[in-house]
């Protein structure tokens, strides 16, 4: 037994339409904003202040290569 396509196609729509009610809601309620604009300000100058980084990050090892370390027979 075939489903009548048509049937198929609004049952579709249908649920499309509900879940994007139920998703489009408003969202949870955000918290409220506990610093004042006066923190915020010396907040963003104490992070642009803190960038460039003074001790950008260095590899770990400066040789890098292929093979087994020395002493070692590499296997293929």
């Amino acid at each position: 037994m075939t489903a009548d396509p048509r049937k198929a196609a609004a049952l579709q729509e249908q649920g499309t339409r509900e879940f994007d009610e139920a998703v489009a809601g408003k969202g949870p309620a955000m918290p409220p904003r506990s610093a004042t604009a006066e923190e915020g300000a010396s907040l963003d100058e104490a992070l642009k202040q803190s960038f460039p980084a003074s001790d950008p990050a260095k590899p770990a090892g400066s040789r890098t290569g292929l093979g087994a370390p020395s002493g070692r027979k590499s296997v293929d």
